[in-house]
């Protein structure tokens, strides 16, 4: 992974934390994807409500944008 990707996969990471952009079934701690589709990614993730914790569950490659 580049330094390029890492970075954009912290902000991706940081910016989940806000329930405005997180999917509704992670508030209820069921996983939720989010694609990054400019840097050919897909993140699994879950959010749990009490505790506040974003957990990355899972990260695959998937076909980017050209």
């Amino acid at each position: 992974m580049t330094a390029e990707t890492f970075h954009a996969l912290q902000q991706v990471l940081e910016r989940l934390g806000d329930p405005a952009l997180r999917e509704p079934q992670a508030g209820n701690g069921l996983v939720a994807r989010h694609v990054v589709p400019q840097h050919g990614l897909e993140l699994e993730y879950a959010w749990d409500e009490r505790s506040r914790t974003l957990t990355l569950l899972g990260l695959a490659r998937v076909p980017s944008e050209p």
